[in-house]
């Protein structure tokens, strides 16, 4: 330990107790207080993002293929079968949708049919998710039936008890400007089997259908589809690359982020302006580093002309104060992350801080430390700190 440190540490941590000191321990508990709440903040903020990422992650598939234009596409039996034989690819499932008018007695509700095959099943997470009823597509007489969006089923009413069927209408693809229904719209009856619930942005949109019922109601082709989803191993470069490889650039193949890259970088822009906001108050705080200095420089006036005479230059001085101040931003960086890592144990052990009954689909805070954040906190706290300690020590030795 060099010398300027030693008297840093020594003026800091005084044997005997004095106005200095409790200002710099005030000083310490400030630093303190703000790494604890952005090691806090940030980690509620990303138990959040992970549970609005899973909940996503349970409807999206790993994989999807789309085309480029327009709304659907036509593919050959021989490049489907390719597709199941791509290494890597686990399930594969060809879907349609459509925006379609459902009626349950005498309830109507405006949402997206999405016509599934049987593989469906093996690349989401929705029969999972079925809170009433089952997942079930299509019984032995072959009877459709329909797994309905939470929100939706609250719209209509809807019950899946086997014995009221839902209608549903889309508008012909072919059709003319006519003022007969029949003839503007296509029509259908499909049983309510089950209701999923994952999240408002699905539960309010989506009924799942069979395929073939889909694509009847729609008129679409045998070899016409909407999207295709797939499952995979985890190796999702190599295997968009075989896939565009095989399919050509009329598709695009979104992983997971890229079906859903507005809403990830929403949330990434709120986690940066939370950053941003916390530093900015940090830089307010450390002023209390400026005030504490300066305190201290006032109260070892006697001691800076001491040492002056005894030959100390003005950098030696200046370097007390700012290894001062330094040890006073490192000891409240410390004491502030294993506060905040020990706030984020307890809510994960106890859930002290809890949500309103039935006012969300969780019960308390969610906490997620990760390990960048806490360095940041670290990294940012100390250099704020670091540069608060050299204002005051700027006119030490200064006649």
């Amino acid at each position: 330990m060099n010398l300027p440190t030693h008297i840093a540490r020594r003026y800091l941590f005084a044997r005997k107790l004095s106005l200095v000191n409790v200002i710099s321990f005030i000083a310490i508990l400030g630093v303190a207080g703000m790494s604890a709440a952005l090691v806090v903040i940030l980690s509620v903020f990303n138990g959040f993002d992970s549970i609005i990422s899973s909940m996503v992650n349970q409807f999206d598939p790993d994989m999807k293929i789309a085309p480029v234009k327009g709304k659907t596409f036509k593919m050959t039996e021989d490049i489907r079968r390719q597709l199941y034989n791509i290494e890597g690819v686990e399930g594969v499932s060809f879907t349609v949708e459509e925006t379609a008018l459902f009626q349950y007695d005498n309830y109507q509700y405006i949402a997206t049919i999405k016509g599934v095959d049987n593989g469906y099943a093996q690349v989401c997470d929705i029969p999972a998710n079925v809170i009433i009823g089952e997942y079930l597509l299509q019984d032995t007489s072959g009877v459709p039936f329909a797994i309905v969006g939470s929100d939706i089923a609250a719209n209509l009413w809807l019950q899946p008890n086997g014995l009221t069927p839902m209608k549903t209408y889309a508008p012909r693809r072919t059709a003319k400007v006519s003022p007969s229904p029949a003839e503007a719209f296509t029509s259908g009856m499909i049983m309510p089997a089950g209701v999923f619930h994952i999240h408002q942005d699905f539960d309010a949109k989506y009924v799942i259908a069979p395929l073939a019922f889909t694509k009847e109601l729609l008129e679409f082709d045998d070899d016409e589809f909407s999207a295709i989803e797939i499952r995979t191993n985890g190796n999702d470069n190599a295997i968009a690359a075989q896939i565009k490889t095989l399919l050509g650039d009329q598709f695009t193949v979104k992983n997971r982020y890229q079906q859903q890259d507005t809403l990830y970088k929403i949330m990434q822009s709120e986690k940066l302006s939370i950053f941003v906001m916390l530093t900015f108050i940090i830089i307010i705080a450390s002023f209390n580093i400026v005030g504490a200095l300066a305190m201290l420089i006032i109260d070892k006036k006697g001691d800076i002309a001491t040492l002056s005479h005894l030959g100390a230059n003005n950098g030696f001085l200046r370097s007390i104060f700012v290894r001062t101040g330094q040890l006073i931003t490192i000891t409240g960086v410390f004491i502030g992350i294993v506060l905040g890592l020990l706030v984020c144990w307890l809510q994960l052990q106890f859930q002290l801080l809890t949500f309103p009954e039935g006012s969300y689909i969780i019960d308390a805070y969610p906490v997620e430390v990760r390990f960048w954040d806490v360095i940041a906190t670290a990294v940012i706290v100390t250099a704020i700190g670091f540069l608060a300690a050299l204002i005051p020590t700027r006119k030490i030795g200064e006649e």
